[in-house]
């Protein structure tokens, strides 16, 4: 059993495979060089996942998260988990989450096989034959997609990433005051050509990133600190709760559209987390999504492996995925129709007409 991806869908897999008794288990992850990892908000379901995967308490270290202060819609907004009863959810250090989670399932007895990559690889009925690039050769039953956004393995095996937007997550690592006013904060505001999200981390910094399409950021020169700058300080709530430094201010960009492949399965591969389906950061579902999806997929994976045929089960996985896809859609529709104040802005009304088509075939994510 062999897993490509060892961010939080992969060695969730990992782990609950291990709890279901599978022996052996390997990840294979090339990490790629970024300068800070996006998705520091953990949700509070995120506690309970990782207990069940043999992990209580490993939330201790980091941050309370206990609500959403948000502008959207000209409200102001502070959305509290504790009223819900959901308990509070953490601002993560992102950088020592993933370590953790790696070290547990290498404590766990995974195989982690980090920087490596497949080089070659072929189905042949009943098993993989495959090459790593350091020579060796493996011949897993099954193999799982976990390499997020990419979806390498799938694509590779003839999936088709489908893109419903080119939204970018522009940001920085900042210094705020110990007594700021993000304590326990995740922010969201709303402005006409996208919107900001800022949280606090841990070591008296905090994360500030502007959301907005990829043809408007380059037509704003939003990647230059200038620009960043002048948008944040034209804020309402941000600039106030936490103006930006003096100092230049270093800007990375990530990916952040919604897209997800048209398959989830196939004869021998399954794909799971952000490699299926990855959300807009307006969900707040990165690490929950990804956690989740290892979790479900595991029973899956743990009956191919015992021999139970792949195609009953692999549809269920591809229907599964099918109606949560269809699910995001509306409720993504749904959310972006509440901000009302920019109908001609380019990035509002393109959320806000008509429901973004499904850009899948009718009948997929399948499994073939």
């Amino acid at each position: 059993m062999l897993i490509c991806g060892a961010g939080p869908a992969g060695c969730a897999t990992a782990l609950a495979l291990r709890q279901a008794g599978v022996r052996d288990v390997g990840l294979v992850d090339w990490p790629l060089a970024r300068p800070w990892a996006i998705g520091e908000s953990a949700t509070p379901d995120v506690g309970t996942m990782l207990s069940r995967l043999g992990l209580p308490g490993a939330m201790q270290a980091h941050a309370p998260y206990q609500a959403n202060l948000s502008l959207w819609g000209e409200q102001r907004q502070i959305d509290d988990f504790l009223h819900r009863g959901q308990g509070s959810g953490w601002h993560l250090d992102r950088q020592a989450f993933d370590t953790m989670l790696r070290e547990a399932a290498v404590a766990q007895g995974v195989r982690l096989m980090r920087p490596a990559k497949i080089d070659q690889l072929a189905w042949q009925g009943a098993s993989w034959a495959l090459r790593l690039n350091d020579g060796s050769t493996w011949r897993p039953r099954v193999l799982v997609d976990a390499s997020g956004r990419r979806a390498e393995l799938a694509t590779r095996l003839g999936a088709t990433r489908r893109q419903v937007d080119a939204l970018v997550a522009l940001g920085a690592i900042v210094p705020r005051p110990a007594a700021g006013g993000l304590a326990g904060l995740s922010l969201i505001e709303p402005v006409s050509f996208g919107w900001w999200y800022a949280a606090p981390l841990a070591g008296e910094r905090a994360v500030v990133c502007l959301m907005t399409d990829r043809d408007l950021a380059q037509a704003h020169r939003l990647r230059s600190g200038d620009p960043f700058r002048q948008a944040w300080c034209d804020t309402e709530e941000l600039v106030r709760r936490l103006p930006p430094p003096a100092n230049a201010l270093r800007i990375a960009s990530f990916p952040a559209h919604s897209t997800c492949l048209d398959r989830a399965t196939g004869p021998g591969w399954m794909a799971v987390g952000d490699a299926l389906m990855a959300f807009d950061p307006l969900t707040s579902s990165g690490i929950s999504g990804a956690l989740a999806d290892g979790l479900a997929a595991a029973d899956t994976l743990a009956a191919w492996l015992a021999g139970q045929p792949m195609v009953p089960s692999g549809r269920a996985w591809a229907q599964r995925a099918d109606t949560s896809w269809r699910r995001y859609l509306e409720q993504r529709r749904m959310h972006y129709a509440a901000e009302r104040r920019w109908p001609d802005s380019p990035f509002w009304s393109a959320r806000q007409t008509a429901p973004p088509p499904d850009p899948r075939p009718a009948n997929s994510p399948r499994f073939e």
